[in-house]
């Protein structure tokens, strides 16, 4: 597992909005996206259950597959983030997590969605380290705790909103706009990483540990299985 290197702050823009706001506003858009559908789709579960003809264990794999994919995606951000550049595999997240919700909206059957959710969680899992990354590397120490205090509004806010805005989607509109919802905030989210958004390249040689990410990947993948289980597979007792 690699850990993802912080360089001294960039150049601002001489005149206007210094550089580092204006990465942090575009930044949010795709943290804000990610953490609201982790909560969005919970409230979609029976809806799903009657569109599919399944049970509640079957459609809980909607869930558990999106959040064990982003556990197995996130300790590879690192490497990837060297090898390719920072905003190149942001974007490239950025477009796998919006891919994924599009194909997630036109799912056919209960087994594709859940296909289509592990491609939108591997998409979606480095978009907040990416983030962090980007913001330690152009905000200076005296100046992250504002940083991150801006950052920790979508976090605060997406999970809220999450539930209200998925019952009153699957309500009116249908279980696919839930998904659909990603589509165009991804799209604009993209464009603004490629304009506004400065590519990093460490100056290292960084190396993949094979070994070490398929343990890492076989206890993530267990723990957050067990985690995801508990509430429908049994009783968790002391």
């Amino acid at each position: 597992m690699q850990v993802m290197q912080v360089n001294p702050p960039a150049t601002t823009r001489s005149g206007g909005l210094d550089y580092k706001w204006i990465l942090a506003m575009v930044v949010i858009l795709g943290v804000f996206m990610s953490i609201l559908d982790q909560t969005i789709v919970n409230i979609a579960i029976p809806r799903l259950q009657t569109a599919f003809g399944a049970d509640i264990h079957e459609v809980q794999w909607v869930l558990t597959a999106y959040i064990v994919a982003q556990g197995v995606a996130v300790p590879t951000a690192a490497y990837f983030a060297d090898t390719l550049g920072i905003k190149r595999f942001y974007i490239i997240s950025l477009g796998a997590f919006t891919l994924g919700s599009a194909l997630c909206g036109l799912a056919w059957s209960l087994p594709i969605l859940i296909v289509f959710r592990v491609l939108q969680g591997l998409g979606g899992a480095a978009l907040f380290p990416l983030s962090i990354t980007l913001l330690f590397r152009e905000f200076p120490p005296q100046e992250r705790g504002t940083a991150m205090g801006f950052f920790g509004v979508p976090a605060l806010l997406a999970p809220a909103l999450g539930p209200t805005l998925g019952g009153y989607l699957v309500t009116f509109v249908g279980w696919q706009a839930i998904f659909f919802i990603n589509v165009p905030i991804g799209i604009i989210a993209i464009i603004l990483s490629v304009i506004f958004i400065r590519e990093y390249r460490p100056e290292g040689q960084t190396r993949f540990d094979p070994v070490g990410f398929i343990f890492v990947s076989l206890g993530l993948i267990a723990l957050l299985y067990g985690l995801s289980s508990a509430s429908t597979d049994g009783d968790l007792r002391l």
